[in-house]
């Protein structure tokens, strides 16, 4: 089970693709942090609708891949799939990982700028990514996005 929604996110710290460390309480205001694997199907499907919420909002909101695979497999992922926020690499021992306590991937956590998480999802839940977008746009207030404007995707694909 992932951590609940009040619960305080574990402060961490993990290298970007090209090896720079950042840490999460280094970031002023809210995080978008989106746990997966360049491998899962449903990571897949998922991450392209994440880059289209950054997009949307990334100007407000610090969005952060967590990948769970070395960084050459992470860097050709993001590039594949046309991720613009920055891609931490928490192989091979997936300490992150386990603070937040992913067992599904991919897993998506909010977080408030006092670091208290807001909102988790597990699996892509066609719903669960709708929600993300109004909280992004009352966090941002900016306008909410037609999300699936044009997609045809399932309501639920397991992780």
């Amino acid at each position: 089970m992932p951590l609940n929604v009040g619960e305080t996110a574990p402060d961490f710290k993990l290298p970007d693709i090209s090896g720079r460390e950042v840490r999460i309480s280094d970031l002023d205001g809210f995080k978008m942090l989106t746990f997966y694997k360049v491998t899962c199907p449903t990571c897949q499907l998922t991450l392209p609708f994440v880059e289209k919420i950054h997009k949307a909002y990334g100007s407000k909101v610090h969005f952060l891949g967590i990948v769970q695979d070395p960084p050459e497999e992470a860097d050709r992922f993001r590039g594949d799939y046309g991720l613009t926020f920055p891609q931490l690499i928490d192989a091979p021992d997936y300490r992150v990982s386990l603070d937040y306590k992913v067992e599904v991937v991919p897993t998506l956590y909010l977080i408030n700028p006092e670091g208290r998480i807001l909102f988790v999802e597990e699996s892509f839940l066609k719903a669960g990514l709708e929600k993300i977008v109004s909280e992004m746009a009352l966090i941002t207030g900016e306008e909410e996005i037609d999300l699936f404007a044009g997609a045809n995707v399932p309501p639920f694909k397991a992780g």
